[in-house]
């Protein structure tokens, strides 16, 4: 294929049902909007392919998306350099005031893949990212469904049954993370407080509504690493979650691609704060886009497949097919 052919640019939408509903704190999702972007040589010959999910209870419209992608990329085909990541990087950096991260996203995946299908590589060569290796998981357990007998696990509360769960999880073996979603106020967080410190997990995520009650979260639980996670959508907001918590989960999807996902990470590791790289509900090929940063992670919370893809049934870790050049597939 060649570099400075035009290609056209075909975004599609398809609402996509949840293998099972998936509840947390602030809300239960069903289904997905699957938005796919294609770029097509003009031969015919497909050169690159983005794939994700948007969940209306985040806020996010699979049909809106659509559109931003569909212009922002038919604006980048036309641009001669768009082959060489750096400059890529450079275009999306600018379009972020006007565009949606998961709009970026989706743009940024279709053209890293038809940048590395040229150069015969997988993403995460052609930008330079550690060997993602082994990316192993947590067992995520929805508000209401009941927890394995051993870690390592992703526990969801602020939900009613909070103390319950957090009775049997004393009992649990293995890594436990809670992660709260932001359903506790304070007179929440008392009522479970000693119970957590029993559980002593190794990470809780997103405790309470209300940050001024961080400080207290974080000195009630020494063994435990407090992450943030659903405010975090800059770098301005990771920068922040590393002074006022010990850590961030990095979402691509959230913070606009693989390029500031990095950013994110590699902000965190320099200042010693805990690195979760995690998801949303999103189609297989999605997540094999975000695993290649695994190398950068100290926690990857990638399951969100589980929920969406038959083909791919929970397992405790997985590695990436990086046998043809592109975005890599998650290997069977």
């Amino acid at each position: 294929m060649s570099e400075t052919a035009p290609v056209s640019v075909t975004v599609d939408v398809h609402a996509r049902a949840l293998l099972q509903s998936f509840q947390v704190s602030h809300l239960t999702t069903e289904t997905v909007d699957v938005v796919r972007l294609r770029l097509t040589e003009p031969g015919g010959a497909v050169s690159g392919e983005g794939e994700i999910s948007a969940d209306a209870g985040y806020g996010q419209d699979g049909q809106a998306i659509a559109r931003e992608a569909r212009g922002l990329a038919a604006a980048l085909a036309a641009d001669p350099r768009i082959g060489d990541p750096a400059h890529l990087e450079g275009q999306l950096e600018k379009a972020a005031a006007e565009v949606s991260a998961c709009a970026l996203t989706l743009v940024e995946m279709a053209f890293l893949d038809r940048a590395a299908r040229c150069a015969g590589v997988p993403v995460w060569r052609l930008v330079g990212l550690p060997d993602p290796g082994v990316v192993r998981l947590m067992t995520t357990v929805p508000i209401g469904a009941e927890p394995p007998a051993a870690g390592p696990m992703k526990i969801k509360l602020g939900g009613p049954g909070d103390r319950a769960l957090l009775r049997r999880l004393t009992r649990v073996t293995g890594p436990v993370i809670l992660d709260v979603n932001l359903g506790w106020d304070r007179a929440g967080w008392l009522a479970v407080r000693d119970l957590v410190a029993e559980v002593a997990p190794a990470v809780l995520e997103d405790p309470v509504s209300d940050p001024s009650l961080l400080a207290e979260v974080r000195a009630a639980l020494p063994r435990t690493r407090v992450v943030l996670d659903e405010g975090i959508g800059s770098q301005a907001d990771v920068e922040y979650a590393a002074r006022a918590a010990q850590g961030a989960n990095v979402k691509v999807m959230k913070l606009g691609g693989l390029f500031p996902a990095r950013r994110a990470l590699e902000f965190l590791g320099r200042h010693g704060a805990t690195r979760m790289l995690g998801c949303f509900l999103e189609p297989p090929t999605a997540i094999a886009y975000a695993a290649q940063l695994n190398g950068l992670a100290d926690w990857t919370d990638l399951d969100g497949h589980f929920w969406l893809s038959p083909d791919h049934p929970p397992v405790p870790e997985f590695r990436l097919d990086d046998s043809a050049p592109g975005v890599p597939r998650i290997a069977a």
